[in-house]
């Protein structure tokens, strides 16, 4: 039952996705700081998308990894602290 709500979920964001793409079919024009292109609006949305993506995800990887480092020192001072007592 849960795989069928997200596939009909999953469906229903392709749609809205397709429907933004026709709907934005413009040519616009993006400067670099040394060049300049011509794409499609659709398809400039979607690369700032993932590229936005990508560094919510590195940045939540780097916060992840560093509190589970921080974790498993505090784990072990624990470990040393009721070994120590209990000795």
């Amino acid at each position: 039952m849960k795989g069928i709500i997200l596939l009909i979920i999953a469906i229903l964001l392709v749609l809205v996705a397709l429907v933004v793409g026709f709907r934005n079919a413009d040519v616009v024009t993006i400067n670099y700081l040394i060049a300049q292109i011509d794409m499609r609006l659709s398809t400039f949305m979607v690369i700032c998308l993932i590229i936005g993506f990508f560094l919510g995800f590195v940045t939540i990887l780097i916060k992840y990894l560093s509190l589970k480092v921080r974790f498993t020192r505090m784990k072990r001072q624990l470990e040393k602290l009721t070994n120590s007592k209990t000795t």
